[in-house]
C-alpha cells in the first residue's frame, strides 16, 4: 500500500481503451478475478453488482479485470446485469506488473486494489476463496478515505 499503481492500457467491454490517467481524479476499486462465469467469480461479480450503489455513494468507481475476451465480458456482463466496466488483461501484463501470484500455480489471482485520486494504492485485499471479503474491504476503505489520505 502507499505505492503508485502501474500504468496500464486495457480494453473495456465496449472495445474502448482505458488507461490509468483516465481514472485519476477519482477513487477506484479494481478487482482482478480469474474467469468470467466460474462459480467464485460469478459470486464476486454479483456481490459487487449488488453493492455498486454503495461504492458510488462512498465516492468510488468500480472495474473488474480478467484475461477474458471482450466478447466473453459482454456476455457475462449482460447475463448478470453488471452495471460496472469489465476490463481485459488479455495477456496478463498488468497482473504480472502487480506481481499477482496464481493459487496452486494455476488459478489466476483474486485481488482487489483501492486507488486514491492520484493513483496511489490505499487498500489491497487478497482472498481466492472468499469473494465477499473483497467488497467488505473495498467499502471499508472507501468509507474511511478521508482518514486514509490524512494518514499518508
Amino acid at each position: 500500500m502507499g505505492k503508485k499503481f502501474p500504468e496500464f492500457n486495457l480494453i473495456n467491454d465496449h472495445g474502448e481503451t482505458l488507461k490509468l490517467p483516465d481514472i485519476k481524479g477519482q477513487w477506484s476499486v479494481l478487482f482482478f478475478y480469474p474467469k468470467d462465469g466460474s462459480p467464485g467469480c460469478t459470486i464476486e461479480s454479483c456481490v459487487f453488482r449488488d453493492k455498486h450503489k454503495e461504492i458510488v455513494s462512498a465516492g468510488g468507481n468500480l472495474y473488474g479485470i480478467s484475461v477474458d475476451s471482450i466478447k466473453t465480458h459482454q456476455s457475462f456482463r449482460k447475463k448478470h446485469n453488471l452495471q460496472y466496466t469489465l476490463l481485459t488483461d488479455s495477456k496478463g501484463k498488468l497482473a504480472r506488473k502487480m506481481k499477482l501470484k496464481r493459487t496452486f500455480g494455476i488459478l489466476r489471482s483474486r485481488v482487489t486494489f483501492i486507488l486514491d485520486p492520484e493513483g496511489i494504492v490505499r487498500g489491497v485485499v487478497t482472498s481466492q476463496f472468499n469473494p465477499y471479503k473483497h467488497i467488505r474491504y473495498a467499502l471499508q476503505v472507501l468509507r474511511m478515505k478521508d482518514e486514509q489520505i490524512n494518514l499518508h
